[in-house]
């Protein structure tokens, strides 16, 4: 056997996978070599577009003032592949947080171009160029194997680095569907969207990056390209952040506690609210906490009347400087919204552009339009620190974070605050009945449905605009009257029908939200049954030939957990009877301790889990009239709640009451935990369909609860605790 020592050798094609096969499109490449020109210290840099129509020749140069290169970083770093430089450095040289860490984005040029020309100088270094062809960096060759000149030349020059990339044969054809009159629009709002807004750089300081004062400039100019001034034109943040009707900001540490603030323009000298919270975790195996961060959310309506107060507030073309119609605002705000990511004064891609929904915004709107906010009424930015304190870290491919665990957590968070918004939004909303709504619960908007009110109004005002005569006109109204009372009589059994069916799907949209307690308990008995009476029968028939007392043993042992499965399986469909019905059951005096403690009994598994105490204070004697049905849906949902904010919760003690008591002649009864508490601070918005501080939740439990307490003849309100949840009800006494 003989050995022999070998090493990798890295194909030329390297450069192509690294570059152009590895970065998302051509904006990507253009943004990766900005953030080298700010890794440089450069104060601004400059994108040139010249095209040279009669030499078909296209170059694109990125030129910056930084610090430069000196020949050994050209020849150890610049053309090493994957350095760690900037990842070991972490900050530039006058504090800047270092964007490309990979060590691969000045390869990106290869995504633009055929051939790329470097010229640089480092202060009291002398000036370095070379020329990389990258038509020589093929497959078939080694990196090894293709030579690169680097030239030294004695200058005075200021330091900065000059970076040219040449596209050859070039038609004018290839020229406008390359970087036309839309890829340049594009390509503006790439690298407006690049850069961070003033009061997003300000917070960053905040975060550990540079200081808010250092300024960073981009200017991009087009030289001989047809009907295009060759005017430079300077790349800012953009302005209708500013023009919003809503706005969250704010900072979260790295345990969770936040701070932030809520606004309103659409209400004169609207007092600013800021608040104080922590925001609790789903679900600690799968989101962690992603540092510190920082969040500065707008956001805008987009029904008519929110346009035009969009379009009064100061929104003009951003081109032409002048004032626009309905569509155009629409179409500004269609160009700008998204939420960024941002590191220090960067935007890390692709958040923040209009396809990419991160927070999965529409999908959470979907069964709340009114409530939830959508994709595309947000412009937001929010902060994070470096790689080594976030854990977010960015994909080499340049098209956003790893999505691991801080990277969840980072997306529960946000969300977390715009809840707060949603909710100060929706009250705002409801208040002043913006985008035609009226406030209205489901059993009032059935009643509207057979209600004729209405129609007796409209009907007599058209017969008197007839001009029949008086005897004939107060006949003809009469009669008309007398066949609307006859339809009103008829659907008011129709209405006690649908009211009877809607309250039936209620329970079993119950049901259906408890069916996963039900497989879980149910499963562990079936299995007992299904394998216990096959090994009952064998031991038995040993039995009977010799018996033996540990075969007996065995024998009363599964015998008896046979029976205790059985029972038990009995029990669960007993639980869940109730809410299992083909038509609603007629109301009848119903125990509220026994009740309450078989609906308890559902929940036991998921309780003893989190080790959660549940206390009934309710006397026996006390009875309410109504159904079982009612009073399942609202205490499966109210058990269910606590469930949730209990297994987040960080309190150490973890306990559900439910207490009840006669009160004034009504029956008292409040449910409470120690959880969190109410996360919002509207408690007059609990009840309303669609509406929840639950991240992901659907608005549905407490709206349910509402009807049914509604049906029982009771009320019930969320009342403040500093020790967590709490609700009143109060029913009228079955005397």
């Amino acid at each position: 056997m003989s050995e022999a020592e070998y090493r990798i050798r890295p194909s030329a094609g390297l450069i192509s996978t690294i570059g152009k096969d590895l970065v998302k499109d051509k904006f990507a490449a253009v943004v990766e070599l900005v953030k080298n020109a700010y890794d440089a210290d450069s104060p601004d840099v400059t994108i040139r577009f010249s095209y040279q129509e009669l030499e078909k020749v296209l170059t694109i140069s990125i030129a910056d003032s930084g610090h430069g290169m000196d020949i050994d970083t050209v020849v150890n770093k610049w053309l090493v592949p994957a350095t760690s430089d900037k990842l070991d450095r972490k900050i530039s040289y006058k504090g800047r947080s270092l964007q490309g860490r990979k060590g691969i984005g000045r390869f990106a040029a290869a995504a633009l171009g055929s051939a790329i020309y470097l010229n640089t100088k480092s202060h009291n270094y002398d000036e370095v160029s070379l020329l990389l062809d990258l038509d020589e960096f093929s497959r078939d060759k080694f990196l090894e194997d293709v030579p690169i000149i680097v030239e030294e030349t004695k200058s005075n020059k200021k330091s900065g680095t000059y970076l040219e990339i040449i596209s050859r044969d070039v038609t004018l054809t290839e020229l406008e569907d390359s970087w036309g009159e839309k890829q340049r629009s594009n390509l503006s709002l790439e690298l407006s969207k690049l850069l961070a807004p003033a009061e997003v750089s300000k917070r960053s300081k905040d975060l550990g990056y540079a200081n808010s004062d250092d300024k960073f400039n981009i200017y991009v100019e087009y030289i001989g390209f047809p009907e295009v001034d060759s005017n430079t034109l300077e790349i800012k943040p953009f302005g209708i952040v500013d023009l919003y009707d809503y706005r969250i900001s704010g900072n979260i540490d790295s345990e969770g506690n936040a701070e932030f603030e809520y606004s309103n323009q659409n209400i004169i000298n609207f007092p600013v609210q800021k608040l104080k919270k922590k925001i609790l975790l789903d679900s600690k195996e799968l989101q962690k906490y992603p540092g510190n961060i920082n969040f500065d959310l707008r956001v805008f309506d987009r029904d008519p009347d929110s346009i035009t107060n969009l379009i009064e507030r100061g929104l003009i073309d951003p081109i032409s400087e002048e004032k626009i119609g309905k569509a155009k605002a629409k179409q500004i705000l269609d160009s700008y919204y998204g939420v960024s990511i941002f590191r220090g004064n960067f935007r890390i891609r692709p958040y923040g552009n209009k396809d990419y929904d991160w927070l999965q915004r529409d999908s959470l709107r979907v069964n709340t339009p009114s409530l939830r906010i959508g994709h595309n009424q947000i412009i937001g930015f929010v902060g994070i620190q470096s790689e080594e304190y976030s854990h977010l870290e960015e994909k080499s491919a340049r098209d956003g974070l790893i999505e691991n665990k801080y990277y969840n957590g980072l997306i529960h968070l946000i969300n977390s605050v715009l809840l707060h918004l949603e909710e100060n939004r929706f009250s705002y909303r409801e208040k002043s009945f913006k985008g035609g709504r009226k406030p209205k619960n489901v059993n009032d908007q059935i009643e509207d449905l057979f209600n004729f009110t209405s129609v007796y109004a409209s009907v007599n005002k058209r017969i008197r605009e007839l001009n029949f005569d008086k005897s004939s006109e107060n006949s003809v109204i009469e009669i008309v009257e007398n066949e609307i009372k006859k339809e009103q009589e008829k659907k008011s059994k129709e209405y006690k029908k649908v009211r009877d069916t809607i309250a039936l799907y209620q329970g079993q949209a119950t049901l259906g939200k408890i069916t996963h307690i039900v497989l879980h308990d149910g499963r562990k008995h079936i299995k007992v049954i299904n394998e216990v009476p096959p090994r009952l029968l064998k031991w038995i028939k040993s039995l009977a030939s010799n018996f033996d007392q540990d075969i007996y043993d065995k024998v009363v042992n599964r015998s008896e957990l046979l029976m205790n499965s059985s029972k038990s399986l009995s029990i669960l469909f007993k639980k869940i009877e109730p809410l299992s019905v083909s038509r609603r059951p007629n109301r009848k005096d119903i125990n509220l301790l026994s009740e309450i403690s078989s609906i308890v009994n559902i929940f036991e598994s998921d309780i003893l889990k989190e080790k959660i105490s549940v206390d009934l204070d309710i006397p026996e004697d006390i009875l309410i009239f109504g159904t079982n049905f009612d009073l399942a849906t609202i205490f499966s949902n109210l058990i269910e709640n606590s469930l949730y904010w209990l297994s987040i919760s960080e309190s150490k003690t973890k306990k559900i009451l439910i207490e009840a008591s006669y009160s004034s002649g009504e029956i008292e009864l409040i449910f409470s935990d120690t959880g969190p508490g109410f996360q919002g601070s509207d408690l007059n918005l609990m009840f309303e369909p669609g509406f929840s501080m639950k991240p992901g939740g659907t608005g549905l439990g407490l709206a349910l609860i509402g009807e049914c307490v509604t049906r029982l003849n009771g009320n019930i309100k969320a009342a403040s605790s500093d020790d967590g949840a709490c609700f009143i009800m109060n029913f009228k006494r079955n005397l």
